[in-house]
């Protein structure tokens, strides 16, 4: 696998998909590894609950996929920086869109679009809509991932999700991918070892966390989670990201310092191109 990881997350309605997705950019961001958080479901739009700040300035990711070509100067200038980290940039669709809004795509225009993301950020994170049948871009997502991160829940509306859509993806061309199936939101009441039993494979436990809850309520996802008992959710997200490094990359714990950036072409032109006013190069 090169440097450059496309990972898919991707699992049954309110498994958790955005909210990991988000916590995973940050975790990579703080390694100064540049990020593309892609945002892909046309039917609930995530984007201003992410970045509420910044979506006055936020083109549509529909709009991208209705351009006549597409190239990477597009995607730097559809891309909405984030203020919280300069590694970290969005796409997505804006509030108010619907799956009309925009002229239709086709498998191509997907591949061309992933294929570009892959140049101009160090991890393209591709939070994938449940619902496959009705979204292009998750289902090319997930065939052209290097990883795909499969959200479980413990409850009997994941089993039966999974239970739909697991015999769907038994074609050959979701299988390039490594999976990491993941059991998420945890409640301390909940058999989580017979939930991981049932769906099978269960690497990684996320524990649920009240505070991550009223992040996502709040519009306040991109905040750091913080307290005693927010370090088992934390110490999951590490986790996570570990396994979804590529192999030769060496890891390092968080109290220890990465290697200074000399060149990130993706984040000096957006820097450049968004903010130059108020935004330093990243350091």
């Amino acid at each position: 696998m090169s440097n450059k990881s496309l990972i898919a997350v991707w699992g049954s309605p309110s498994s958790g998909k955005t909210v990991t997705a988000v916590k995973l950019a940050q975790a990579f961001a703080n390694r100064k590894q540049s990020v593309l958080l892609l945002c892909s479901d046309a039917l609930c739009p995530s984007a201003a609950t992410i970045a509420p700040k910044g979506i006055a300035n936020h083109s549509s990711l529909g709009e991208l996929l209705s351009l006549p070509s597409l190239n990477q100067e597009d995607i730097l200038h559809y891309a909405l920086p984030l203020d919280v980290s300069p590694y970290i940039a969005l796409l997505g669709y804006k509030k108010g869109d619907t799956s009309f809004s925009y002229a239709t795509y086709n498998r191509d225009r997907v591949v061309d679009l992933l294929t570009l993301a892959r140049h101009v950020a160090d991890v393209v994170l591709v939070d994938c809509s449940s619902f496959l049948s009705v979204d292009l871009l998750s289902t090319v997502a997930l065939e052209m991932a290097d990883k795909i991160v499969r959200m479980h829940s413990c409850d009997l509306k994941s089993l039966m999700f999974f239970a739909s859509y697991l015999p769907l993806l038994a074609d050959a061309r979701f299988r390039r991918a490594d999976l990491l199936p993941l059991l998420s939101k945890v409640k301390p009441e909940q058999d989580s070892h017979e939930y991981s039993q049932v769906f099978g494979g269960i690497q990684l436990t996320l524990p649920y966390l009240n505070q991550v809850e009223q992040q996502a309520a709040t519009a306040q996802l991109l905040e750091e989670c913080s307290g005693h008992t927010a370090i088992a959710y934390q110490q999951g997200i590490q986790a996570l990201m570990e396994q979804l490094l590529p192999e030769h990359q060496p890891t390092f714990s968080p109290k220890e310092k990465a290697a200074p950036v000399t060149s990130n072409s993706f984040f000096k032109q957006l820097l450049h191109r968004f903010s130059p006013t108020h935004r330093g190069d990243p350091k």
